[in-house]
């Protein structure tokens, strides 16, 4: 059977179904080629079932110290197996939604593998194999957990993130190798359902990405948590101990070694394109020397009527941007002439407590010639935190000292995910500190913490003691 539309759109993630749902609104006949489940690997494997255990895990700290909020509850006990089912109806909730999307909008969508070949032709094998004849083509692949390239990596007992979904049981010891995003939500979970956990990252903090300061404020959490965290460390191996678990061989900061003993291994160190048997490269598409596919500001590859967006093209490896690059590919194939802009693209880590930024680190702002301002409002001086009974973490603002103006956030505490979006909003509009100031913040909220910081740059907090002069 042959198909011939506008646009068609190879993978149904977060990036690829947004594309699809855009160039149908636009009038563009679409279709949309996927090989597994719609939602990709962030409904069915990634961002939503991890998010959902994450917040049993939630549940399950907030529950053991419920007698601090004077609700008495005897016997709190974990039923993994119930975890599992409510993570699995919520995502079945959510591609059942996405494969609505589709039938609302009339986009056709094709069971299989799709392969490029010139011309815009699309050939997907399934059941059957069909052709695409398209004018446009947006690839949204994804991209697939690295493997660890150390001896013992392929060892039974080691696991990625999709394995991590496939458990049944609760391990009773972790060994995470990896403090990015991925391994310290894992270890957070595990921890919270009863795990021994250990979590080694390279460099010297957890969540290299972040400022430095969130990293080192989450470690001292994770370890009242009673993980234990090893930065600056490297895991050198993995072998087989004689009672049969897996065996880390760990070189630490100090250059000593030593030997962690667990059920299962969790490797978290990131991600590769996913662009086997895409026909890529046969076409003569232009690839980096990681694979990820390049792409210009309005995400046309070196392909003719080709464009990428997502984990597949190596920018930052967020659902949310794979989403907005899907509009902007959409729109440019409608002929809006439209480029990304990753100046305001927001971060977020979904541990307890959660870690959430945008824009510049004070470490790069200083990098990048800016006289900063610093501003730090702590949650433990909220009110809202502390009626919620989670008063640890920070606002961290960071400002042009000359004009004022909002280059990055830095958020860990309580709904940080949720406070990020003002800070993203007035980075994109330029905002300075006066302007965050001068909002009125709705009270008690935890967006009063983000005004504060704001006002702690600018001089001196409203509602911390007055800051001590500089000698």
């Amino acid at each position: 059977m042959e198909h011939d539309v506008d646009v068609c759109v190879i993978g149904t993630g977060p990036g690829g179904y947004i594309a699809a749902v855009r160039a149908a609104q636009l009038g563009l006949k679409t279709a949309v080629v996927e090989r597994e489940e719609v939602g990709g690997i962030c409904l069915n494997r990634g961002c939503i079932p991890t998010k959902a255990m994450l917040r049993s895990a939630e549940v399950m700290q907030t529950m053991q110290h419920s007698a601090d909020y004077g609700i008495l509850a005897d016997n709190v006990r974990l039923d993994f197996s119930k975890v599992i089912e409510r993570r699995e109806k919520v995502v079945k909730q959510l591609t059942g939604g996405v494969a609505g999307l589709f039938k609302s909008y009339n986009i056709e969508l094709i069971r299989g593998s799709g392969k490029l070949g010139q011309g815009g032709k699309v050939t997907v094998t399934g059941a059957s194999e069909e052709t695409v004849n398209a004018r446009n083509v947006i690839v949204a692949t994804g991209s697939v957990p690295a493997k660890l390239p150390i001896p013992g990596g392929d060892n039974p007992s080691v696991i990625d993130s999709d394995g991590a979904l496939a458990l049944t049981e609760v391990p009773g010891s972790m060994l995470v190798i990896g403090g990015g995003a991925v391994g310290s939500e894992w270890a957070n979970v595990f921890a919270a359902f009863g795990t021994k956990v250990t979590l080694v990252e390279m460099l010297p903090t957890l969540l290299p990405l972040e400022d430095e300061e969130m990293g080192k404020t989450l470690q001292r959490s994770f370890q009242r948590q009673g993980i234990t965290v090893h930065t600056e460390a490297k895991v050198e191996a993995i072998e087989t101990g004689d009672d049969g678990k897996a065996v880390g061989i760990l070189t630490l900061k100090d250059g000593t070694q030593e030997r962690i003993s667990a059920d299962k291994v969790l490797v978290g160190v990131g991600r590769k394109p996913n662009t086997t048997g895409l026909g890529l490269e046969e076409i003569g598409a232009k690839m980096d020397r990681r694979g990820f596919v390049e792409i210009d500001e309005q995400l046309r590859t070196s392909l003719p009527n080709v464009f990428a967006i997502g984990d597949v093209t190596g920018k930052q490896l967020l659902a949310h941007l794979a989403s907005h690059q899907g509009v902007v590919a959409a729109e440019n194939i409608a002929g809006h002439g439209v480029n990304m802009d990753y100046k305001v693209v927001p971060a977020c880590t979904y541990t307890h407590p959660e870690v959430a930024s945008v824009g510049l680190s004070e470490k790069k702002a200083r990098e990048a010639g800016y006289d900063v301002k610093i501003g730090r409002f702590p949650f433990l001086a909220n009110g809202r935190a502390l009626t919620h009974g989670e008063s640890e973490g920070l606002v961290k603002v960071v400002a042009d000292a000359k004009y004022g103006e909002l280059l990055g956030v830095h958020i860990i505490g309580p709904q940080a995910s949720e406070l990020i979006p003002e800070a993203a909003l007035g980075i994109r509009l330029e905002a300075t500190l006066e302007d965050i100031q001068g909002t009125i913040h709705a009270h008690p909220t935890m967006a009063e913490a983000v005004m504060e910081a704001a006002w702690a740059a600018a001089g001196g907090a409203l509602s911390l003691p007055k800051p001590r002069e500089r000698s």
